[in-house]
């Protein structure tokens, strides 16, 4: 007998209780069945068990259909460029070429100037005795990092930043854009893939552009154009997760007195806190997949064409693989979370991404002898995208 319920599944992303709170439904969702029917040819997998196989499953692709970009984005040069990035052979090229770059050793070299990174901007909030979580530290940090990666020159940093923002807020929060939005995406578009051209042409050293320019896959190379391209997914890809896990753990982290008290007596707690801040608000909630052929999940068969929505937020809550998966406990282990996902969609970023959580977790703990929130934390009103527009503290200096 199939488990699959019969009627769609209530689940509206823009319910602003889900916005808040979306724990106590998915508890529901996962309860109602393993596979659920949410309208035609949707279907969300709300279960552990189910999204962890549908992730590694090879006949599943993130490639969509460009009329479902042009949908969310509106016919302009943003379909475009989400559909190519995620369709093709050539885009398949790309990112065996980015996998290749993103060797173990940048990563540690990058990992090595972060202090003076993270020292830089919270110097400020020390003197006042006040900051914004993601003002202050959870939206810069990131894009600096990404700035650092790809070699690009201090003094035009200020410059690539606000088109960065206005693409990032694009690709986030795609099905809210207003027209204007959408006109300077398509701007930032535009500025940012010839900056990225022209900086290939004149840049040096160990950076992510010159191995990506250096690389090969399958014999081939990549054009100036997609290397520009690659880098600028970063700007999405790399700072839309570091800044949701950072705001989201340091709200986990300041709720919860006692767990903040046990990282501060035991700074080795640090790696083991990222994974459970990833798994307890996970920044990345929802991830769609579409079959190449016909695919049974938990007796349904789901066809070409259809679009499945793995919950990863509430694959993380499911007490069939977590211990009390309600708790936020920074001890926690095993801790085999899907935040990052798996398969060959695994996330490229996610060691850069790690290291940056902990590199500001330490920092924080180490310039500060108390943090405390100064106000209630802001959601972000964006459900996929888990994450905070405010976070007052106060802070003590160390």
């Amino acid at each position: 007998m199939s488990s699959v319920r019969t009627r769609p599944a209530s689940f509206d992303v823009r319910d602003p209780a889900l916005l808040d709170d979306p724990y106590p439904r998915y508890a529901q969702l996962r309860a109602a069945g393993p596979v659920l029917p949410a309208g035609p040819g949707q279907w969300i997998v709300p279960r552990y068990a189910e999204v962890a196989a549908l992730l590694k499953d090879p006949r599943l692709t993130k490639s969509l259909p460009e009329a479902y970009y042009r949908y969310t984005v509106g016919d302009s040069e943003l379909s475009g460029f989400l559909a190519r990035m995620n369709l093709g052979q050539r885009n398949r090229l790309a990112s065996q070429v980015l996998l290749r770059s993103l060797r173990p050793g940048l990563v540690r070299t990058l990992t090595s100037g972060m202090a003076a990174l993270i020292d830089e901007l919270i110097a400020p909030g020390l003197a006042a005795g006040e900051l914004d979580v993601v003002t202050d530290l959870g939206l810069p940090f990131p894009l600096m990092v990404i700035c650092e990666l790809l070699g690009i020159p201090q003094d035009e940093r200020a410059g690539l930043w606000p088109r960065a923002a206005d693409l990032v807020r694009a690709f986030s929060d795609a099905a809210f854009l207003s027209d204007a939005d959408v006109g300077a995406a398509v701007q930032a578009l535009r500025w940012l893939r010839g900056y990225l051209v022209d900086l290939q042409a004149r840049s040096s050293g160990d950076n992510l552009l010159t191995r990506m320019a250096a690389a090969q896959a399958d014999g081939e190379r990549l054009t100036p154009a997609e290397i520009a391209d690659q880098a600028i997914t970063l700007f999405y890809a790399g700072f839309e997760t570091s800044m949701g896990m950072l705001s989201n753990g340091i709200v986990a982290l300041l709720r919860d007195p006692a767990q903040l008290a046990r990282l501060r007596a035991d700074r080795g707690l640090v790696p083991a806190a990222i994974e459970e801040i990833l798994r307890y608000e996970a920044p990345i909630q929802i991830t769609m997949r579409s079959p190449t052929e016909p695919v049974e999940v938990a007796g349904q068969v789901v066809r070409p064409g259809r679009v499945l929505f793995l919950l990863v937020g509430s694959a993380n809550r499911d007490a069939t693989a977590f211990d009390r998966p309600d708790e936020f406990d920074i001890g926690r282990s095993p801790n085999p979370h899907l935040s990052f996902g798996a398969g060959m969609y695994h996330c490229l970023g996610a060691a850069l991404a790690r290291a940056e959580g902990a590199a500001m977790l330490d920092r924080l703990l180490t310039r500060t002898r108390e943090v405390a929130l100064a106000g209630e934390p802001v959601r972000r009103p964006r459900f996929n995208f888990r994450t905070y527009d405010r976070v007052p503290v106060r802070v003590r200096p160390a």
